[in-house]
């Protein structure tokens, strides 16, 4: 939880940002707000002071006209717009004296001249809306609407409507509270459902955070419980199918070093038990040739091991340099059964070559493409019974796209269910593992890792014979 409030974590971080972009969208709006209430609310209040100047000024003017003014009725009317609306009221004539107030201006102002560009610009026949203090009549600011009072095209005088500016304000203040105060509770209600919104995002980052750390100590059977379908839950299962690969790693790392540990183990005990015997002079001396030449055996079966497991270690990293030249592929075959003529005589193997008609020049690594072949023949020459047969064959498509290489015997073969995985690092098929007696299991993996590092492909399949067939692919020469 401590880490939760962590002024660095993801959820303060996240908290923050929406606070803020929350709280500047709502200052913004409440500042348009403000001066757009400001100006709709003048506006209104006008446009009713205009509505109102005019009914009076049109009942002021019929009453010109008849010649009969009754002004107990027009003061009458006068107080009630006064004290519904809070606007003060008064006329002047056409001299510019003010002839009638309202009950909120002192009557001292009745008879006095009131001159400036307002009360001229009524007296002219002019609508007029201004704000301040009007020569003097009022001690704060006011809008006034001023309206002529015409009949038949002649200005006898104009009413004139004040209502004070602070008023306005503090009613425009009044609805800006409310509107502060509902804001406020939204900002608090918005905070409290981003602390929740955030706190459900980022439990599952640190719910994968914890298991990072715990598969970081070498726990890797550790998962996440993913609950959802978006973004953090895509995360959270490619989290899991890292775990997955890492834990199936870590269990191939453990099968590889025991099975390293196997294999150095036997031809080391032998060794040793050998070396002890001569030195205790269990091994007459006639036998030392014998039991040396099994020395040597063991040693070299050593160094096999020890070479398959480095070059295996350079294609796995991506670190094995290819020195691609233009060779003949049939010629190479040629090279490779040579060295496996004595081991053809000893088990009286038939050996089957079947070469392309068409050129079979490839663009490869020659020295790597020797290991693949000698991988493979040894292979072959290994696990087919005496007598059987082995059968190399090179082909070509149509459209020479690629050159195909395949070494196949006349063997036990490989069954379906274990064909993908012969490839693996010390791997042995069970009815392999009573044959084969100094394999290690590094050679077909070292196979495919080289054609894989050429950017080809490596298959396992049943030979016509019986046996099993290993296809590989190369690139043509240009």
């Amino acid at each position: 939880m401590k880490r939760m409030h962590n002024k660095s974590s993801l959820f303060f971080k996240q908290m923050a940002v929406y606070i803020l972009i929350f709280l500047s969208a709502f200052c913004i709006m409440s500042i348009s707000v403000y001066y757009f209430c400001t100006d709709y609310y003048y506006e209104q209040k006008q446009t009713q002071m205009k509505d109102q100047a005019k009914a009076i000024s049109r009942q002021y003017g019929r009453a010109l006209s008849s010649g009969i003014i009754d002004m107990d009725e027009l003061k009458n009317r006068m107080e009630i717009i006064e004290d519904y609306t809070g606007t003060s009221i008064f006329f002047l004539n056409s001299f510019g004296k003010v002839s009638v107030v309202s009950s909120s201006i002192d009557s001292e102002w009745i008879g006095q001249s009131i001159t400036n560009d307002t009360i001229n610009g009524v007296l002219s026949g002019n609508i007029v809306t201004v704000r301040g203090k009007v020569g003097g009549m009022f001690s704060e600011n006011m809008i006034t609407v001023g309206y002529p009072i015409m009949v038949n095209g002649i200005t006898y005088g104009g009413i004139f409507l004040c209502s004070p500016v602070p008023e306005i304000q503090q009613t425009i203040f009044n609805v800006f509270e409310i509107m502060f105060l509902s804001g406020l509770f939204g900002i608090v209600l918005a905070v409290i459902l981003i602390y929740f919104f955030s706190r459900k995002m980022t439990r599952p980052l640190l719910e994968m955070n914890k298991t990072a750390r715990i598969i970081s100590e070498g726990n890797f059977d550790q998962r996440l419980d993913v609950k959802t379908t978006d973004e953090i839950g895509q995360l959270g299962e490619s989290f899991n199918n890292m775990a997955e690969s890492l834990d199936k790693k870590e269990q191939e790392r453990r099968l590889f070093i025991a099975s390293v540990a196997h294999d150095l183990r036997s031809p080391l005990t032998s060794i040793q038990g050998f070396i002890q015997a001569m030195r205790d002079g269990i091994i007459p001396e006639d036998k030392y040739d014998y039991y040396l030449g099994i020395i040597m055996e063991e040693t070299q079966r050593l160094s096999a091991l020890a070479t398959n497991i480095v070059d295996m270690g350079k294609t796995q990293e991506n670190v094995l340099e290819l020195d691609r030249t233009d060779f003949d592929i049939s010629a190479l075959i040629r090279d490779v059964l040579d060295i496996f003529e004595h081991r053809f005589s000893e088990k009286k193997l038939n050996c089957r070559l079947v070469l392309a008609d068409r050129s079979t020049m490839v663009n490869a690594d020659r020295n790597e493409i020797h290991r693949v072949l000698h991988n493979l023949i040894d292979n072959a020459v290994k696990f087919t019974p005496e007598g059987g047969t082995v059968e190399i064959e090179t082909t070509l498509p149509k459209d020479e796209s690629r050159v195909y290489v395949s070494v196949s015997d006349s063997g036990p073969g490989i069954p379906e269910n274990e064909r993908r995985q012969v490839f693996g690092a010390f791997y042995k098929s069970d009815s392999s593992r009573g044959m084969d007696k100094t394999g290690s299991g590094l050679g077909l993996c070292a196979a495919k890792e080289i054609i894989n590092a050429h950017g080809e492909v490596i298959v396992c399949r049943q030979s016509d014979m019986g046996g099993a067939k290993f296809e590989f692919s190369l690139k043509p020469a240009q």
